[in-house]
């Protein structure tokens, strides 16, 4: 068992605006509630926050020994496919078997890891945000390389309508998890509002919105970005649809997907629909005329 300090190196790129907070959680656990309000007010306002001295307690020794059969389907393993698996289920059976055969004693004691670090997130999220009520869990366990061209620079799009979003990963893989970080949403529209295609826009709901978005990053344009290299233990939370990333490399890793009520925000007109709304009512208009 092994609890690791903030190592993460980030470099940062002078056209992007830095946006990457580091704190010291044992501050807050120390009584800083100043700090706590202010790790709050940053994820809302779209920061991404490093969490040094998290304090999680993570066998990375038994997460990296073993090895999952490389097949797609389990590149983004939910973690009930994992705890709980249908032996029916071709997928399940493969991410059980492949990965440890017979072995169910090793399989049993990588699955008591999984609930108790799942647990400690969960946990840990309600003391980094004690007034938001969380209305469904899920975690996401990636144990298998990134492709060089598995997650270029993209804005997350998550379906589940007006809602806020909390993510937190954290690096499990004796290998660093390196992300590029470019601009934030509002900067990514500013930049680009003249080539986008706002009568379409205009007619989707925020989370396709996020998507053809994305596709501008994805496709069309090339970004400066921060480089920030994960370290094993390292652990940062950022709203993803907010802010602009890729992964350049990384193997394993866990990340949280906690959608919360959005009146329990601290600031409700900041969650993302209103986000998008103010995009499209600034530049919606705009298009319309040049038409």
């Amino acid at each position: 068992m092994g609890s690791t300090d903030t190592l993460a190196e980030i470099i940062i790129h002078p056209d992007v605006e830095n946006y990457i907070i580091e704190v010291d959680w044992q501050e807050v656990r120390n009584g800083d509630e100043r700090l706590r309000a202010g790790i709050v007010q940053w994820f809302e306002d779209g920061h991404l926050i490093l969490l040094k001295n998290h304090g999680l307690r993570v066998d990375y020794e038994l997460l990296n020994s073993f090895k999952m059969p490389a097949s797609e389907t389990l590149r983004k393993l939910p973690y009930r496919r994992f705890l709980y698996p249908k032996p029916w289920k071709r997928d399940h059976r493969l991410a059980i078997f492949g990965a440890f055969g017979f072995d169910m004693r090793k399989y049993l004691w990588v699955r008591r890891q999984v609930k108790e670090l799942n647990a400690d997130l969960a946990r840990l999220s309600q003391e980094l945000f004690p007034n938001y009520r969380f209305l469904r869990e899920q975690f996401s366990w990636r144990l298998l390389e990134t492709p060089d061209t598995a997650a270029p620079l993209h804005i997350d799009f998550h379906s589940g309508g007006d809602m806020h979003y909390l993510r937190l990963f954290l690096n499990l893989d004796v290998q660093p998890r390196v992300w590029e970080i470019s601009h934030r949403l509002d900067e990514t529209v500013l930049r680009y509002h003249e080539d986008m295609d706002w009568p379409r826009l205009n007619a989707l709901n925020a989370d396709m919105f996020f998507n053809q978005t994305g596709d501008y990053l994805r496709n069309d344009v090339k970004d400066p970005c921060h480089v920030a290299k994960f370290h094993q233990g390292d652990l940062w939370l950022c709203d993803t649809r907010k802010i602009s990333h890729g992964v350049l490399s990384g193997n394993r890793t866990v990340a949280t997907h906690f959608w919360v009520d959005r009146q329990s925000m601290d600031d409700p007109s900041k969650r993302i629909e209103v986000q998008v709304a103010n995009l499209r009512a600034k530049y919606g208009p705009q298009a319309k005329a040049a038409e």
